[in-house]
C-alpha cells in the first residue's frame, strides 16, 4: 500500500503528470502502477479516479462504455 501511496502522492501537486488520453475522452489522463492503469480527471480542487483496470484491458472499450 505504501508503494501505491508513494506513486500517486505527486499527482496531488502535479495532476498533469499523467499522460493525456484525449483520444479516449477529453481531459482524461492515466497513471500506471504495476500492472494497472488508473484513469482520472482533475479539477482545481480534486482528482477523480474514473477507472482502475488491468493494463491489458481495452481502454477505448472501457471508456466508451461509460459514455454510452
Amino acid at each position: 500500500m505504501r508503494n501505491l501511496h508513494e506513486r500517486f502522492t505527486p499527482l496531488l501537486t502535479y495532476p498533469e503528470l499523467g499522460p493525456r488520453r484525449d483520444n479516449l475522452s477529453p481531459g482524461l489522463r492515466v497513471q500506471f502502477f504495476r500492472d494497472y492503469a488508473f484513469y482520472y480527471r482533475f479539477t482545481d480542487s480534486e482528482i477523480i479516479v474514473l477507472h482502475v483496470a488491468h493494463g491489458t484491458r481495452d481502454a477505448a472499450a472501457l471508456i466508451a462504455h461509460d459514455e454510452e
